[in-house]
């Protein structure tokens, strides 16, 4: 397989989110705003954040800042370790914000496979680099212009589509099978009352 090398920023734009004031958050409403707590780094996917309350926006936000369904986003600062370098897909259009903690990863497809793109950016090498340029401060920041410097070694586009393919279709499977076993972990209360009418 023929390699060649590229920066992020020749394949892909890297867009940093919105500014959000505070005075606008709320309990309820139609936007949730995206924090870090939505990259479970571990898994390399999507999180709903349940650790925060007043994670919803009601103030003013552009369009462009509404993020789409398979948008992949990617943290710019990192409060738990390991966290730089992991992507998500938006899992549903028209009700993500992309905060200014969070970039927006575009790629010209063209030269970048969707797919490919999403885990290229998570692959070590992308996260070596995006370490030993990271600000080192309490909490560690990088920044759009940070990725797009990073250096990448890809295959043409149509190995590209089906090394993508490939991984994409396997993580479904495994977040398929996360779900089946939470839910053969966690009966539902039909079964705990049957099994209560039983014993009883």
């Amino acid at each position: 397989m023929k390699l060649k090398e590229y920066t992020i920023g020749q394949l892909a734009e890297v867009t940093r989110g919105t500014s959000l004031s505070g005075e606008f958050y709320s309990s309820e409403g139609k936007f949730i705003r995206l924090t870090g707590g939505n990259f479970d780094y571990q898994n390399n996917r999507f999180k709903h954040n349940t650790s925060k309350e007043n994670l919803y926006y009601i103030g003013e936000v552009k369009d462009k800042y509404i993020l789409k369904h398979n948008d992949i986003i990617t943290p710019l600062t990192e409060q738990t370790p390991g966290l730089i370098g992991s992507t998500a897909f938006i899992p549903e259009s028209g009700k993500y914000i992309q905060s200014q903690d969070v970039a927006l990863v575009t790629p010209n497809e063209s030269l970048l496979d969707k797919d490919f793109c999403f885990y290229l950016l998570s692959s070590n090498f992308v996260k070596k680099q995006l370490a030993s340029g990271a600000q080192q401060t309490k909490i560690r920041h990088t920044s759009p212009d940070r990725i797009k410097q990073c250096k990448v070694f890809i295959p043409a586009i149509e190995e590209q589509k089906r090394i993508g393919k490939l991984l994409r279709h396997l993580d479904e499977k495994i977040t398929l099978n996360i779900a089946i076993n939470r839910n053969l972990a966690t009966p539902d209360r039909s079964s705990r009352a049957v099994g209560v009418r039983r014993a009883a």
